[in-house]
């Protein structure tokens, strides 16, 4: 099975849902009334991109003499050879800790639906041109430990995008249910480059939660 990144992230969003914006909603709420949120959206999502989609949850080397015995221990579980074992020091030891974390900034639909399969599970897309590929998931767990997918020597983790909250707008169509905003960016190391983004933001239980993800 193929387990590059690049895949887990293209499969997560080739399941994200469409969001339906209702043409009946309410007034959609100023920029000033959600601007701080947005931002503490924003600045905390890089946290949860990191565990799926950068360098994840660190794990303990198996290549270091000093953990080869606690790997030997593990050799009866068959997904052993293409994981590793997610530290101690790990601030997340649990996919229910990661879960928690996650659902703090982005909306529980838009995890169900694309993001926790993508993770927790692996997926299999089709694509026309390439045909069907898999992706393994990326955190398991068992016996009260969590593993982490190994990379490939050529996976690539896509670039941190930095927002220019000053250019942060509401565009159409948004309502007093559902808010799309347009934003600056740039990836960090290039940031001559800007992209024209937009956000999706939905609200969930009285609060507003991203629902498009922030790379």
């Amino acid at each position: 099975m193929k387990r590059f990144l690049s895949l887990f992230l293209a499969a997560t969003l080739l399941l994200s849902v469409a969001v339906s914006f209702s043409a009946c909603g309410g007034r959609a709420p100023k920029i000033e009334e959600i601007y701080d949120r947005v931002v503490e959206l924003i600045e905390s999502s890089y946290e949860i991109n990191d565990i799926f989609y950068g360098q994840g949850l660190p794990y303990y080397d198996r290549e270091l003499p000093v953990y080869k015995e606690i790997y030997s221990d593990y050799t009866k579980l068959g997904y052993v050879e293409h994981y590793n074992i997610v530290s101690n020091q790990a601030k997340f030891r649990s996919i229910s800790g990661i879960k928690y974390a996650a659902e703090q900034v982005y909306s529980l639909a838009l995890l169900e639906s694309s993001v926790y399969p993508a993770a927790f599970e692996g997926v299999v897309i089709s694509d026309a041109i390439t045909g069907v590929h898999s992706s393994d998931a990326r955190y398991l767990e068992s016996n009260d430990d969590l593993y982490i997918l190994m990379e490939e020597e050529n996976t690539h983790h896509p670039a941190r995008l930095v927002y220019d909250y000053a250019t942060m707008k509401i565009v159409k169509p948004s309502n007093n249910e559902r808010v799309l905003v347009s934003i600056t960016a740039w990836e960090e190391h290039t940031p001559e480059l800007k992209l024209q983004t937009r956000i999706s933001l939905v609200l969930q239980n009285g609060l507003w939660m991203l629902d498009s993800l922030t790379v």
